[in-house]
């Protein structure tokens, strides 16, 4: 089920706390069991066979019940808190140095953070209450709302900058050494597109983590892709600086996602909401 739902054997063995050989011989030995092909492996991950996407069907909705009643179980020695989702550098960077302000303001609501650089999934995922999401949106089964715009500028370390040979123009980025992280290189994509630049990076070091980007980034490294709301701190402190003036408004956002079906808390999410909401529009004056 862990490797059907993520596709990737990587992924999976991290959420199992497994290494990639071990789960990898399960899956084998799942297999020599019922004596029939379960995945596909493909370049880009794995894919389910129609044997193995039927059994899935089959397991989802026991397995989604199963979790679920778990999870309850679980919540009702720790039910004191709102439990968000949010991406670690979102978090580091942009909610946790507001959520102070929430605290004075509301101190009977406890915000509860759990960071993860991937999309959970709310209804297999029970004990989240509600999630902060960059992308497109919307998505299928829950509601969002998006909360914050996101314009990209290239950004670099000071020290980086005043080197020779930095590209002074986009297309000289097609080539430079860019940061991103697995699942952003769509993001250079585009902002190459919104520059008039059809072309995709063709040398991209990559890390699983966008704060670990920056990182990189301010440690010379390379060039990034900053994202404003999360880069911004970053350019403040002066560790991170743009390459060009023009900064590209992406067609992602972030988003506040909650499950569509009515569920407990609605009246701590209320105030989180609107609180949320308030602060955004804050930043983007």
């Amino acid at each position: 089920m862990a490797v059907a739902r993520a596709g990737s054997l990587a992924q999976a063995a991290v959420a199992m706390n497994l290494s990639v050989p071990a789960l990898s011989r399960r899956i084998q030995q799942l297999e020599a069991t019922f004596g029939v092909r379960l995945f596909e492996r493909q370049p880009r991950g794995l894919v389910l066979t129609a044997a193995g996407d039927s059994y899935f069907a089959a397991l989802d909705p026991a397995w989604r019940s199963m979790t679920q009643a778990t999870e309850a179980l679980r919540r009702q020695e720790d039910d004191a808190g709102l439990t968000v989702s949010v991406m670690p550098t979102f978090a580091a960077n942009w909610l946790i140095p507001r959520l102070p302000r929430f605290q004075a303001q509301h101190r009977t609501v406890q915000i509860v953070l759990q960071t993860s650089a991937e999309i959970e999934d709310l209804h297999a995922r029970s004990e989240l209450d509600c999630a902060i999401r960059l992308g497109r949106g919307p998505w299928p089964g829950v509601t969002s709302e998006p909360l914050l715009a996101v314009d990209a500028v290239p950004v670099l370390s000071p020290q980086l900058r005043d080197r020779r040979g930095i590209p002074r123009h986009p297309r000289d980025l097609v080539n430079a050494r860019l940061i991103c992280t697995d699942h952003q290189i769509e993001f250079w994509q585009e902002w190459f597109a919104a520059s008039g630049i059809d072309a995709a990076p063709t040398d991209c070091l990559v890390f699983d983590n966008l704060q670990v980007v920056y990182e990189a980034a301010s440690a010379g490294m390379g060039i990034a892709l900053g994202l404003d709301p999360v880069v911004r701190p970053f350019i403040d402190a002066g560790r991170l600086v743009p390459l060009f003036a023009e900064r590209v408004r992406l067609p992602r956002q972030f988003h506040l996602v909650r499950r569509s079906s009515a569920d407990g808390k609605a009246r701590d999410f209320a105030v989180f909401r609107d609180w949320l909401f308030s602060e955004a529009a804050r930043f983007a004056t």
